[in-house]
């Protein structure tokens, strides 16, 4: 539903705003503390998992633990996998190739790995996993898509702060979003002391996002700009998916969307200052990375729209050799997809209040600039959009409240044998619901949004299960790792979208 003038949409606003507050509010005492925050998913996960990393360190960005993120990512990039790699590399446990079982990676193995991230990382053990035959790509891609969305957000705040006499909290003065409300919980972070952390990461991850993106662009077998994937090589590691993969895609995208902003932001502020401290300096030609890179987001972008959409299904939908694909039917839609059309939206910051026919106007533009398309088609794009979240709710849908991550049960899954409703077979996750959020409300379907998050948290509070990671639809009973930090960062990061980009902030609602 796109509302029709600019009064609902505010109404909608307010009232999604009080909501939120309360979420954040609640989930700030719940997961974390003051003192001490903690990395890795939560429940019986005791190291760092580069992908849910991804999401956790947005999350400690925007509530003001700039420090501490920045901190982390030295840590996480100081362990991608190379020929100098000092930790031990385990792969193969999610390889059905491999019998599922684990083997310690080879001198030969780990140059085959080269400028990829672990699945996780233990660093009290001094190990490594890969989970699957090769390294993940969400894992390595999403944390170059983070990684790029920290540093350009504090670069751009940076720019415009005045002086080094400010705090970090004056740093985000024109976008006080709900997050800064509780100031005093926040340890103020002079900026003599980040910007020289800043400056320190960057010089540090630059190179090795670089290699990162060497790394996976070589995941496109066959040069169709696609990235193909072995058994479990995402986060569904379980139900054995392999081929070209929309979620693995889209995180490519992601990933290579904010690498190049980020490479267009140093290379702005470099010729911009006159003075040497202000300067980034590090060993690449960011000028032809960055167009290297954008050219490569356009065309994988194209790649997504010409083969991976589906007229049948009237949505996009992997494609796996039915021959090889064992997890399940062969055409299985996942809730995960709307990724892609996360990424779609990625590069408009600011949505703002819009009557319908302008809001419409607005998303295609949107489409057609990320889509890579052209005047001819863009408006195609748009409304696969709009079809495949339809699909989405008609397909995934369950008990009118529920949206599952598989259409249907699988049939078969591994390295676990997972019954129905368990895992990733056929259940409710509450962090990829979030995505559904941000996807639904790019596109204007905010009556959607209203009834996802109802299933995330009532007028009052939370809803327990919305820290579990992960629920039986038909016992609503939670399960899983408790509390699962991944899912309570990503719905967190889903309202600060939906704030930010309707641009309902504490400066500017009234």
């Amino acid at each position: 539903m796109v509302h029709k003038d600019g009064k609902d949409l505010l109404q909608w606003n307010n009232q999604f705003r009080t909501k939120s507050e309360k979420f954040i509010d609640y989930t700030n005492k719940f997961y974390s503390t003051n003192k001490k925050l903690k990395l890795n998913p939560g429940g019986i996960y005791t190291g760092i998992w580069c992908r849910d990393a991804s999401y956790i360190l947005r999350d400690w960005f925007i509530s003001g633990r700039v420090y501490e993120a920045l901190k982390q990512l030295e840590t996480i990039w100081s362990y991608q996998i190379g020929p100098e790699s000092e930790e031990k590399v385990v792969y193969g446990r999610g390889s059905p190739e491999m019998d599922f079982r684990p083997v310690i990676a080879s001198h030969k193995t780990i140059r085959k790995f080269d400028g990829a991230l672990p699945t996780s990382i233990f660093k009290e053990n001094n190990v490594v996993e890969v989970f699957g035959k090769n390294p993940d790509i969400d894992s390595t891609a999403l944390m170059i898509y983070a990684t790029s969305w920290i540093l350009i957000e504090l670069l751009e705040k940076k720019e415009n702060a005045k002086g080094n006499s400010q705090s970090l909290l004056d740093l985000y003065e024109e976008s006080s979003f709900i997050y800064l409300g509780n100031i005093k919980a926040i340890r103020k972070i002079k900026t003599s002391k980040l910007y020289p952390l800043t400056d320190k990461v960057i010089k540090l991850v630059i190179p090795r996002m670089e290699k990162a993106t060497a790394y996976l662009a070589r995941r496109d077998i066959d040069n169709d700009f696609l990235l193909e994937q072995e058994h479990n090589e995402d986060w569904m590691d379980s139900i054995m998916r392999i081929g070209k993969i929309v979620y693995s895609n889209a995180c490519w995208i992601l990933a290579l969307r904010n690498f190049s902003k980020l490479l267009m932001l140093l290379d702005n502020v470099n010729h911009s200052s006159s003075r040497k401290s202000q300067k980034y300096i590090y060993d690449v030609a960011e000028k032809t990375l960055n167009n290297k890179i954008e050219k490569l987001a356009d065309n994988t972008s194209r790649a997504v729209e010409q083969e991976l959409w589906s007229e049948e299904d009237g949505s996009y939908i992997d494609i796996q050799q039915k021959e090889q694909h064992i997890g399940g039917p062969y055409r299985t839609l996942t809730q995960d997809v709307v990724l892609y059309l996360i990424a779609l939206t990625e590069k408009e910051k600011e949505f703002g209040r819009r009557s319908q026919t302008k809001e419409r106007r607005h998303s295609e533009t949107l489409v057609k600039r990320n889509s890579g398309s052209t005047d001819n088609n863009y408006e195609s794009s748009y409304d696969k959009a709009l079809r495949t979240l339809s699909a989405i709710k008609s397909r995934t849908w369950k008990k009118n409240k529920w949206p599952l991550v598989t259409e249907v049960e699988l049939q078969r899954t591994g390295p676990w044998v997972l019954k129905p409703y368990q895992y990733h077979n056929y259940t409710f996750w509450p962090w990829t619901t979030a995505l559904e959020i941000i996807a639904r409300s790019r596109f204007g379907q905010l009556n959607e949004c209203n009834i996802l998050f109802s299933s995330l948290a009532s007028s009052e509070e939370p809803h327990i299960h919305t820290f579990y990671e992960w629920l039986n639809p038909m016992t609503d009973r939670g399960e899983g790792a408790y509390p699962f930090r991944t899912g309570i960062s990503a719905v967190r990061l889903s309202i600060f979208d939906i704030l930010k980009n309707t641009g309902s902030n504490n400066n500017n609602d009234k």
